[in-house]
């Protein structure tokens, strides 16, 4: 795609193909970060409605230990 962010921001690199290069590797990051960032939302969420006793319920099951 030839997209580089450091030529956008004027920051100076070595090589054309560094800076793509990275700049791929900083939107993956980016892209990773903000996964974990929604997983612990959603976690936090399950927590908070209890959706293991809600099951329990639902379907009639019973506790074993």
């Amino acid at each position: 795609m030839d997209f580089n962010l450091f030529a956008i921001w004027r920051m100076p690199v070595r090589n054309d193909t560094i800076g793509v290069t990275v700049t791929g590797l900083l939107i993956g990051g980016a892209g990773l970060f903000w996964l974990e960032v929604l997983r612990f939302y959603a976690g936090l969420a399950r927590k908070l409605t209890d959706e293991a006793a809600t099951m329990e319920k639902s379907e009639g099951l019973r506790r074993v230990a």
